[in-house]
């Protein structure tokens, strides 16, 4: 049975605001999700799993998409220019615990027992309270041309 826990949005940058870089980790109710790396410089990348909790966090990491993003009239828009598949399995320790963002506010904390630094993603999460949407951002966004590559 997967830890209902989990189910949601879960975000580094409530517990480092300010970075130059941030990470996004989308548990869905159906068993998949994302981590999502962002940076300042405008790139991004997508690494998408089907996750399980067999009394441990298991990531099936299956595909992984990377390119720009920007911001046009108030909404963040994303332009994948890569995309390969993936075949990893990523098992982790983890607990979800009460704690505190950098100004005292509580927040719901996920730690895991290691980063995930090959999905360059850390170690600790907190909560995101109402998220837009449990979707993958990239999902719906442009793609190169197949017939375009040499």
């Amino acid at each position: 049975m997967a830890d209902e826990r989990l189910i949601g949005l879960w975000s580094d940058e409530i517990v480092y605001p300010g970075s130059v870089e941030s990470v996004d980790l989308a548990f869905r109710g159906d068993g998949s999700g994302w981590l999502q790396w962002s940076s300042w410089s405008t790139e991004f990348a997508v690494s998408r799993f089907t996750w399980a909790t067999p009394g441990e966090l298991v990531l099936r990491f299956y595909c992984n998409l990377g390119g720009t993003w920007s911001i046009e009239d108030g909404v963040t828009r994303h332009e994948v220019e890569s995309e390969e598949k993936e075949e990893s399995v990523v098992r982790l320790g983890y607990e979800i615990a009460p704690g505190e963002d950098p100004f005292g506010n509580p927040v719901t904390l996920l730690s895991l027992d290691r980063p995930l630094d090959e999905h360059l993603a850390g170690s600790r999460f907190a909560w995101v309270e109402n998220p837009a949407s449990l979707n993958d951002p990239s999902a719906d966004a442009p793609r190169p041309d197949p017939s375009s590559r040499r």
